[in-house]
């Protein structure tokens, strides 16, 4: 959600119009993919019972009785309706919306379940997931802000969004390899060895940082790019103090990892934005606040692994000798 907020967060500061002022509009985009997401994935853990159960898999909706277990997405869905009712008259909008909801039915059900159809999965889950909910984050804002969309900022967010979840959901269906593989699931990761994966995540990699870029000079501030200078030094804190491997997509060892840019995307780019927002107008904070509320751990961190860092050189540089 953070990524998603964040494209939010720099359409509407390419406008006129306050933060604040479509903060109620933000809360409503993020909860009509609150909604989307519980779909999402309720409808995957039914879909996925019979191969998690065959692999020894736990599988949430195990504790749900059968007659009920389509009543939640079924109840999802009709929310859904509702959401594109206020979207409309926003065309766009609304065929995203409605994109994301049909990519993800075709990515889990049967006789189509794409998930189970190698690189096709993979692209319904990217396309899902990131590229037209970003989409939908500035198309939306744009249309509420009564601008004119930016087609190079569109085109960029969409090009970084699918590089982005590409990564996501391969990480993930690597990592479940061996599971798919024992019950003979067809997933992309599952007919490709990790090893030979890594130019391909590298190829990705240097797409998304070029779109990436497209992104930051389109939204012409210089907050984002201390805040990406500020992510680099936490990349560097934590592979100092905890030894973690920096990762694309695979991972090469039992070692911890971080996952390259994540923490980036999920935390600094947007508080940057909201920062930026702030200064320009008091009233923001209200925004910033409420994004801080609705998503505090990963910044708690960051600030713990900033805050020992910086104490532990203080202390190395500044300590007294002792006599023994």
């Amino acid at each position: 959600m953070p990524p998603l907020l964040a494209v939010g967060y720099a359409t509407a500061l390419m406008s006129s119009v306050p933060l604040y002022k479509i903060a109620l509009w933000l809360v409503f985009l993020l909860s009509s993919l609150v909604v989307g997401a519980i779909y999402v994935s309720v409808i995957n853990d039914i879909t996925d019972l019979e191969e998690d159960l065959a692999s020894g898999k736990s599988n949430r909706i195990q504790q749900v009785p059968v007659k009920y277990r389509w009543l939640i997405p079924a109840t999802c869905v009709l929310m859904g309706f509702g959401f594109g009712y206020f979207l409309y008259p926003d065309v766009l909008s609304c065929l995203l919306y409605l994109l994301s909801w049909i990519v993800f039915s075709l990515y889990s059900i049967k006789p189509v379940r794409l998930k189970n159809r190698g690189i096709w999965g993979v692209l319904a889950d990217g396309c899902g997931s990131h590229v037209f909910t970003s989409l939908l984050m500035v198309s939306s804002v744009s249309y509420i802000t009564n601008q004119s969309i930016n087609w190079i900022w569109f085109c960029a967010a969409g090009t970084w969004a699918l590089c982005y979840g590409l990564r996501g959901i391969l990480w993930h269906q690597f990592a479940d390899r061996d599971n798919d593989i024992k019950v003979k699931l067809n997933t992309y990761a599952s007919k490709v060895t990790p090893d030979s994966f890594i130019a391909r995540g590298r190829f990705l990699f240097v797409i998304e940082s070029v779109a990436l870029g497209v992104m930051l000079y389109e939204i012409d501030l210089a907050a984002p790019v201390i805040a990406l200078l500020l992510y680099f030094i936490l990349v560097y804190i934590r592979y100092d103090r905890y030894k973690n491997q920096l990762i694309i997509v695979t991972i090469s060892n039992e070692r911890p990892f971080q996952i390259i840019m994540a923490d980036f995307y999920q935390m600094l780019f947007p508080l940057s934005l909201l920062l930026y927002g702030t200064v320009c107008d008091s009233m923001n904070v209200i925004v910033l606040i409420i994004h801080i509320l609705l998503f505090p751990y990963i910044l708690w961190l960051a600030l713990y692994d900033y805050t020992i860092y910086a104490g532990a050189i203080f202390f190395k540089r500044f300590r007294v000798p002792t006599n023994n």
